[in-house]
């Protein structure tokens, strides 16, 4: 049986008058729900970008202990987000878990944090879209030379047009690009297991289990693993959500980890440990280097072509989340009401997509005309969009425990509705703040620019949870449709 929220009244932000909410329709199974969010971790660009750096920040040869403690960290979050879905009906992620937990003003400065951290994310991955795409173009193709924000215009212009279809027409493209880079990866991992590296096939990964930073180790582990938080956003798309939905979560988190570890071990055998050193001075060149030593010159320029796609799928991916918050928010009554329609063929949230799109080019195009250093703007873009997931994680963790102390009696295990909850929130408290601490390493700099980032979407909560107080003055009937609290059952 398929199971879909109620329909309830919205209410129109500038008007306040109630209209019929709309409803979004998909047919997503356990696979699509995969797909999707899989595709916004971009597997090639990881490993292309951030696998060395992992490595060598962290804890060296350890590195595939530091993803299976990351998975073991991602689970106890999600036992309690899954536990906390079961007594929800709206979509909406970070923003409606921490509305029922704590209340329409701290749930709506959460919603407009999300929002702008999706869009944050967006911007950055398509500055360096459009940074790859040169690179290709002149380097591969023997093509134009064009600027950097030349190609993100036109790779903009396909994203947002798909963005605007149903979300079984992205799952679709998203499969196909996810799968054959996926592919490429685990043929170059067979061969290095196979071949060997510079110290053979044995490598002791215990070795730097005690040296170096877990807790920084971590931090650059969840950069490969965030996403599956977003699973929620797509419920009302999705069949049989109250089964699918859990499902997809766990089996995204325990993917992912498994693949990054695997990955990172190949990693460690192929260039060894030293090597791996000099790997993070220029981590694209290396791995594709690697590709052409193992597997052969047309999978190294395959996987140069399919970072890419691999770019592309996570940006259509971070595209479709974003649009979703953008529809739940209009809904609600805190954004305008034609943001809230559904197209009457397509049954996607086109307006919101739409809009969205518009926003996230508005900041490159900000970036483009103000000429700044577009590889230093990726990384503090990239860096601060993380910063903005792991703090919502920790929000939305103690939220949890909070949701489920106000109703002791809607589930009864202790583990997942207290304990997991709370060791999530350690985990992910530690985290933040040494994200917070080492914003030179995270965004790039001397980590001024990085503060004053953090600092701006600090204040875009504050701006929302003011916005939520002025609201139930002002105008009640929307007031109390932030985040639809009414829903718990």
């Amino acid at each position: 049986m398929e199971s879909t929220p109620p329909t309830k009244p919205a209410v129109s932000a500038a008007s306040g008058e109630s209209v019929a909410a709309p409803q979004l329709e998909g047919k997503l199974g356990t696979g699509g729900l995969l797909l999707t969010v899989l595709a916004f971790n971009a597997p090639i660009g990881i490993m292309a970008g951030l696998m060395p750096v992992v490595i060598v920040i962290g804890l060296g040869p350890a590195t595939p202990f530091v993803y299976l403690g990351t998975m073991v960290l991602m689970l106890l979050f999600a036992a309690g987000l899954v536990a906390m879905a079961r007594h929800m009906s709206q979509p909406g992620a970070f923003y409606s878990y921490i509305t029922h937990a704590m209340g329409r003003t701290a749930g709506l400065g959460a919603g407009f944090a999300a929002l702008a951290t999706y869009v944050i994310l967006a911007a950055g991955t398509y500055v360096f879209m459009g940074i790859v795409m040169n690179t290709i173009s002149t380097g591969l193709l023997h093509g134009p030379d064009l600027p950097w924000w030349a190609w993100t215009l036109l790779a903009w212009s396909v994203v947002s047009a798909l963005s605007l279809f149903n979300i079984d027409i992205s799952t679709k493209v998203l499969g196909v690009l996810l799968v054959i880079e996926v592919a490429i990866v685990l043929v170059w991992d067979l061969r290095v297991f196979v071949d060997g590296g510079p110290q053979g096939r044995g490598l002791d990964l215990a070795a730097g289990a005690g040296n170096g930073s877990w807790g920084l180790a971590l931090l650059f582990a969840i950069a490969c693993m965030t996403g599956f938080e977003s699973v929620q956003v797509f419920r009302s798309e999705t069949r049989d959500p109250d089964r699918t939905v859990p499902r997809a979560t766990y089996l995204v988190i325990i993917i992912l980890a498994g693949f990054y570890a695997l990955n990172s071990w190949a990693y460690l055998t192929g260039f060894g440990v030293e090597g791996t050193l000099e790997a993070s001075a220029a981590p694209a060149e290396s791995f594709f280097g690697s590709l052409q030593q193992y597997v052969g010159t047309v999978a190294r320029d395959a996987a140069n072509v399919l970072v890419v796609t691999s770019l592309f799928a996570a940006i259509l991916a971070i595209q479709n989340i974003a649009a979703r918050y953008t529809f739940t928010l209009a809904r609600d009554g805190v954004l305008p009401s034609p943001l809230a329609q559904v197209h009457p063929r397509r049954h996607a949230p086109a307006r919101a997509a739409a809009v969205l799109a518009g926003v996230v080019t508005a900041v490159d195009l900000v970036l483009a005309i103000v000429r700044v250093n577009e590889a230093t703007w990726y990384v503090a873009l990239q860096g601060l969009g993380l910063w903005g997931l792991i703090a919502l994680m920790a929000w939305t963790a103690v939220s949890i425990i909070v949701f489920f102390r106000k109703n002791k009696n809607l589930e009864s295990s202790v583990f997942k509705t207290i304990i997991a909850p709370a060791i999530a929130t350690v985990g992910f408290v530690v985290v933040l703040f040494l994200a917070t601490k080492n914003t030179d390493l995270l965004m790039g700099g001397d980590g001024t620019v990085g503060r004053w980032c953090i600092a701006a979407i600090c204040v875009i909560a504050l701006g929302g949870m003011a916005y939520a107080r002025w609201l139930r003055s002002a105008k009640p009937e929307a007031w109390t449709r932030i985040g639809a609290p009414e829903d718990i059952h």
